[in-house]
Order: C-alpha cells, then sequence, then structure tokens
C-alpha cells in the first residue's frame, strides 16, 4: 500500500504487478480469513453474547485509529501550509480549506478521501463478523454466500455516484455492497479453517490450476502487455471496476490467491518471514502510520523527483512502517508485563488470606 500510493520506483513491483487487482482486495480477504479463524475459536469457547461484545471492541479501536491518523495527516496539512505557505494538491481539498468541518466529517466518518478510507470500511465489516459466523454455525453457509452475492450483484451495474453535488460529503472509493463479498468469502474460509480444517485444506487439482494460471496470466498480459479486451470498452469498464469490485478483477484475484496457496501448503517457509510477520502483528498501527508517512510525502514531490532521491525515500517510508510496529509491540509488551506485575502482586497478598479468598 505503502509504495502503491507513492510515485515509488517500487511501484512497478507492488501495484498490480500479478494482474488487474490493488493490494486492497487482499487486505480485505486476509482480513475476513484471520477474523474467521480467530473469532470462530471464540464463538464456541465463549458464546454468541461474547463474540459480540469483542466484534464491537475491535470496531472501536479500528475507529480509533482511523480518527488519529485522520487527525494527523489534516495537521500534517496545516503545518505544511503554515510553515511553506501552500499545499500540495495532492492534499484533500477540505483539510486546508475548512479543517475544523474535515475535522468533524472525519470523526463522523462523513468525509473519507484516498488514503483514508480503507479502515472505515473495515470497521464496518467488523460489525457484522457475529452475524456472520453465527449463521455459519447454524449450518446456514448457503444463505450467507447467497446473500452477500447478490448484495455484490446488486451494484455491479449501478451507475457510478455523482459526488459533486455532495460535496464535502464523501464516503470513501469503496462500495461497501461490493467489497463485502470478498471479506465475506474469507470468513466464510476462516470459519472452516476453524471448524474443519480439512475442509479447507489445499489440493493440488491439476484442471483447475490450468486455468487459474491462464486467468492470471491474460489477465497479467492485460495489464502490462496491452492485450486486447475479451469485451466491448464499456463491458471491460464495467468488469474491471474498482469500486465496486468488478467481476474480472474479483476473478483475476481468487486464481492468483488460489496458485499462491497451492504453493504456501507446499513451501511454507517461503511464506513465513519475521520482518511481514512484525507488521501483520500491528496491522492497524501500519495501516495507520502508511496514511500518514504518505500524506507526509506528497507534499514534497521533489523528493522523488532524481532515482537516488526516489530510492531512498522510498526506503525511508517502509522504514517507517516497522519504526511504528516496533514502538507499538514495546508499547504492548510493557502493558502486558504491568499486567503480570499487577496479577502476581494480587496472588502473594492472596497467598496470605485463607484459601477460601483466593479466585
Amino acid at each position: 500500500m505503502t509504495c502503491n500510493h507513492l510515485p515509488s520506483v517500487l511501484r512497478h513491483a507492488t501495484d498490480q504487478s500479478l494482474g488487474i487487482f490493488s493490494s486492497a482486495e487482499g487486505f480485505m480477504f486476509i482480513s475476513g480469513m484471520l477474523a474467521g479463524w480467530v473469532y470462530t475459536r471464540r464463538l464456541r469457547r465463549e458464546g454468541p453474547a461474547a463474540l459480540r461484545r469483542v466484534a464491537i471492541s475491535r470496531a472501536n479501536l479500528i475507529y480509533g485509529w482511523h480518527v488519529a491518523s485522520f487527525l494527523a495527516c489534516l495537521v500534517v496539512v496545516q503545518l505544511g501550509q503554515y510553515v511553506f505557505g501552500f499545499c500540495s494538491t495532492t492534499s484533500p481539498q477540505l483539510f486546508y480549506v475548512h479543517p475544523v468541518l474535515a475535522a468533524v466529517l472525519g470523526a463522523a466518518l462523513l468525509h473519507q478521501p484516498g488514503l483514508l478510507d480503507i479502515l472505515p470500511m473495515y470497521c464496518a465489516f467488523v460489525l457484522f463478523i457475529p452475524w456472520v459466523l453465527n449463521s455459519l454455525e447454524a449450518g446456514h453457509r448457503l444463505r450467507v454466500l447467497g446473500l452477500s452475492t447478490a448484495l455484490w450483484l446488486s451494484v455491479q451495474w449501478a451507475p457510478p455516484i455523482d459526488g459533486a453535488p455532495l460535496y464535502p460529503l464523501h464516503v470513501g472509493s469503496f462500495n461497501l455492497f461490493g467489497w463485502q463479498f470478498l471479506f465475506v468469502l474469507g470468513l466464510v474460509i476462516g470459519y472452516g479453517r476453524a471448524a474443519n480444517p480439512e475442509s479447507v485444506r489445499m489440493r493440488v487439482n491439476v484442471p483447475l490450476m490450468i486455468v487459474a494460471a491462464a486467468v492470471a496470466v491474460y489477465t497479467w498480459g492485460l495489464n502490462h502487455l496491452a492485450w486486447p479486451y475479451p469485451c466491448s470498452e464499456t463491458t471491460f469498464g464495467i468488469l474491471l471496476n474498482k469500486p465496486a469490485l468488478g467481476l474480472l478483477r474479483l476473478t483475476d484475484f481468487g486464481c492468483v490467491a488460489y496458485l499462491v496457496g497451492i504453493v504456501a501448503a507446499r513451501y511454507p517457509r517461503l511464506f513465513s518471514w519475521p520482518p511481514l510477520e512484525l507488521l501483520g502483528r500491528h496491522s492497524l498501527v501500519v495501516v495507520a502510520t502508511q496514511s500518514l508517512v504518505v500524506m507526509v510525502l506528497l507534499q514534497f514531490p521533489g523528493l522523488f523527483a532524481d532515482p537516488l532521491g526516489n530510492w531512498l525515500t522510498t526506503l525511508g517510508a517502509i522504514g517507517a512502517l516497522f519504526v511504528g510496529a516496533g514502538l507499538h509491540e514495546w508499547v504492548v509488551a510493557r502493558r502486558i508485563e504491568k499486567q503480570i506485575g499487577r496479577l502476581g502482586g494480587g496472588l502473594s497478598a492472596g497467598s496470605r488470606a485463607p484459601s477460601h479468598a483466593i479466585p
């Protein structure tokens, strides 16, 4: 995401390099899959009421990180305007025209400019995790998938919404009715992984692998070699629609994800990289950090003007992600140490009391 949002030299290797889908698809699918895996075990261990509480708590946490990154970006733009006397055209217009209104609408999730629109969508999806998992636990998988598919289909041919008359209201570039489909698919797979691991084991199916590889190669050619469209330009635009998660984009992602899953199942060590695991453990912090870092760097296009400056700026931006994740891991570790210390103190005090007084 960081490289894709910058005019970076690495963008050729990160921005739709495997076809015609972006990192946003991977973020949503993996988020759903992990949520399904983790929260299914929570549901079975503690029950539906506990799952609802956990989902609400998680949504509040996501909302908090979104608001923090939104306000930090707003402050950066205001500081840049104060110090340098101008704002980059890449900055959200409302940030420097009406900063107070931007802050209010941002906190209400009614103004989500680019770089700041993926966490609100994730927050909304987390809130319906309990309903999906409870339905799956009750044996209604087809009902869940059918409803999700219907919602996705309902926006595929819908005309795009003209946001100009609604300004300054802006709810992001992702259509929730379209993108929920990818998150729900991840939830279903994650649920299956927790409930019955054998049901989602990656099995080699040669004909399916050939079809998936053919789709992946063709879509890669469409994006990088300007191969001819499979249909009219209008229909192709609908199939490739990113806000609504068009069919061709979704199919391409599914084929590549399947092939990656086959390789990962056979060679798991290829996908076990401790530095990336650090980022994954602190994904909310990393996403918030990249929003701020990108917003800062886009104020200074000269940093990317020459190859050396481009490389140094890109590596600095990536390094900032690890700094953010490392600091958060340190804070979390200190918090756990304090909790253990308080617990240990309580147990020591309790050891001098009658045995029936110990919880």
